[in-house]
């Protein structure tokens, strides 16, 4: 604050006062101002003077708001503006000499802060990110706007650490990564979606594993008949051969021997072949070749990969296990967590980018301002509402709810809001469901508690009927119902996830007992039986599920016979509703169970069910 001009100086302080480098005033919180200020604060030091007035401006302005009106004010322009600057500014400690330009850069223009600040998690440091970028601008012409500048953005966040080529595992240039994508969309090489592209999905193009000669190599290489935008991720299954083991008998297991010792490059990969990695590998490659956004992805015991099949649209390809088990690859960086159905959801998120940065901006003032679980609880029912698929956004309001104590009034709310905003997303709204159950329904052995974990059964079974993925239904409905079976057994909560899961039963001494089984089969037959529905999503996620319960059932070393004679009942049921199809099939399933357990007796059993149906 300045000093009025008829105040008299000491002559100590008119030392200070000379001596001292003047520290700028707080800058308003107007989006002018603040750009100003940004762009006069070109060193380190400057910049966290910037720092520090930002956070007392900020909290100032937002607390002087009550809660409703603080939401209010931390999407309008200003604040906004300034919330994201003291976001990255805080994100970017320590400031180092040689990039805080950049950075002031960054933080007084709009694009470029908001499309950092936006673009999705990192895996690395917030330094590397901002060293990468500051190569970038300050190297490749063109890339301090527009596309070229949303291509930088995009290389700095995914080089927040390394991107290693998969021929060699050498360090791959980024600012050569945008010298050769610029050119190449100058060139037309690239698919025209390309230029639409968003910071956060450039990321899977820029990020990709091959060399930009693997790249072009791809472009020249490709199948005439797959240079289709819906085909090129195809194009794989017609040039990588699956391959055990190489013409001199080395097993793919061998690593780069199965190679001959040469570079895993895509021309090596054709020549040779290759299994579900280097397929699915490939297939990405491929499509980032194009400038569509694409990653492999893990399954249980496999790799496949999912791409941009349609302009902002996922699809998994070489796919053995559909979106519920697909996972994030080791040396990929995806947002909110590992599983691949955050991908899609992310997408949508993005959909409408000011909504996004609404969502984003209104959760970083929650860590900035009050403190008070009642305010943070308005701004984030706001932030969810601004942007119903941020992810970040409902787990920390959930997270909320349940660590300040808040009314089961509050976790029912959040929870009706989730079922109506999140209906695509069934594994998002079983996720908080479990989040909030201890609030709503805290003991989940209750009768009521069951009663309850059955209802959100109900709200997937809409989900399914509406056209969720089927494999994400089934899975939400499994994990609904193993939290409840867990607390329905005193020492075999590891069992009771078994059975759900169909997995084999815990090695060691039987630690559930057969009234347990009994009660969790009947349960998870009334949760299950639910999803049952003609044909679509609800059908196909009735199966799933129902396979897992019965090859978990017959997995346990307890109560298999009693297992085998209840999905009887049920195979003689759906014949007798002319559900023929339906009774093989499962009654195929049961007779795949029985044989897993090496028990004659219940395989002939099982065996004779299924020919009985013809």
């Amino acid at each position: 604050m300045r000093s009025p001009a008829w105040i008299v100086i000491p002559p100590i302080a008119l030392v200070l006062a000379i001596t001292t480098p003047l520290r700028a005033q707080a800058p308003k919180l107007e989006a002018k101002a603040l750009s100003a200020a940004a762009a006069k604060a070109t060193t380190a030091a400057g910049l966290n003077a910037l720092r520090t007035d930002l956070a007392t401006a900020v909290r100032a302005k937002l607390e002087a708001k009550g809660s409703s009106a603080a939401a209010q004010t931390a999407s309008t322009d200003g604040p906004a503006r300034a919330i994201r600057q003291l976001t990255l500014l805080d994100r970017c400690q320590p400031i180092a000499e040689s990039w805080a330009p950049t950075l002031s850069w960054v933080l007084a223009t709009p694009e470029a802060l908001d499309g950092l600040t936006g673009g999705g998690e990192i895996a690395g440091s917030w330094a590397r990110t901002l060293e990468v970028l500051h190569a970038v601008v300050t190297g490749v012409e063109g890339t301090r706007e527009g596309l070229g500048l949303r291509v930088a953005l995009a290389t700095a966040l995914t080089w927040s650490e390394p991107v290693k080529a998969m021929a060699d595992d050498a360090p791959i240039d980024p600012v050569a990564r945008v010298r050769s994508f610029l050119a190449w969309d100058r060139e037309g090489q690239l698919d025209p979606a390309f230029r639409t592209l968003s910071v956060w999905e450039l990321r899977y193009v820029v990020g990709s594993w091959a060399t930009d000669d693997d790249l072009a190599w791809a472009r020249a290489n490709i199948k005439a008949d797959c240079r289709e935008r819906g085909k090129i991720g195809d194009a794989v299954h017609g040039m990588v051969k699956y391959t055990l083991e190489n013409k001199d008998g080395v097993s793919v297991q061998e690593g780069r021997r199965f190679y001959g010792g040469r570079p895993m490059t895509l021309p090596t990969i054709v020549e040779v072949g290759g299994v579900c990695g280097a397929i699915s590998r490939f297939g990405a490659s491929m499509c980032q070749a194009f400038g569509i956004p694409a990653m492999p992805v893990g399954q249980p015991g496999h790799c496949a990969f999912i791409w941009q099949k349609e302009p902002h649209q996922w699809s998994l390809n070489n796919d053995i296990s559909g979106w519920a088990e697909s996972g994030r690859h080791s040396g990929i960086q995806t947002a909110w967590g590992d599983p691949a159905w955050l991908v899609p959801m992310m997408q949508a998120a993005q959909a409408k980018p000011d909504a996004y940065l609404d969502a984003q901006t209104l959760l970083e003032a929650t860590t900035i301002a009050w403190g008070k679980p009642a305010d943070d609880l308005a701004v984030l029912t706001e932030a969810t509402g601004r942007c119903p698929m941020h992810m970040a956004a409902w787990r920390a309001r959930a997270a909320l709810i349940v660590q300040s104590k808040q009314p089961a009034s509050a976790a029912k709310k959040a929870l009706k809001d989730a079922a109506s905003a999140l209906s695509t997303q069934p594994m998002a709204y079983a996720e908080l469901a479990l989040m909030l159950q201890p609030v709503i329904a805290a003991d989940a052995d209750s009768t009521s508690a069951r009663s309850w974990f059955l209802a959100r059964i109900d709200d997937i079974v809409i989900m399914a009927a509406a056209g969720a993925d089927s494999t994400l239904c089934s899975m939400a409905a499994t994990s609904l119902l193993e939290r409840a079976c867990s607390a329905m057994t005193a020492k075999g909560a590891a069992s009771a996830r078994a059975i759900l899961r169909g997995d084999a039963a815990p090695g060691g001494a039987p630690t559930i007992t057969s009234s347990e089984v009994k009660a969790i089969a009947e349960f998870c037959s009334d949760g299950i039986n639910r999803l049952d529905g003609s044909g679509g999503s609800r059908h196909a996620a009735w199966r799933q599920a129902i396979q897992r319960l019965a090859t978990g059932l017959v997995a346990q070393p307890v109560e298999r016979d009693r297992s085998l004679a209840r999905f009887e009942t049920q195979v003689t049921g759906l014949a007798s509703a002319n559900r023929t199809d339906d009774a093989r099939w499962l009654a195929d399933r049961l007779v795949d169970a029985c044989k897993a357990t090496k028990d004659a007796d219940l395989e002939a059993k099982a065996t004779a069910l299924r020919a009985s149906l013809g």
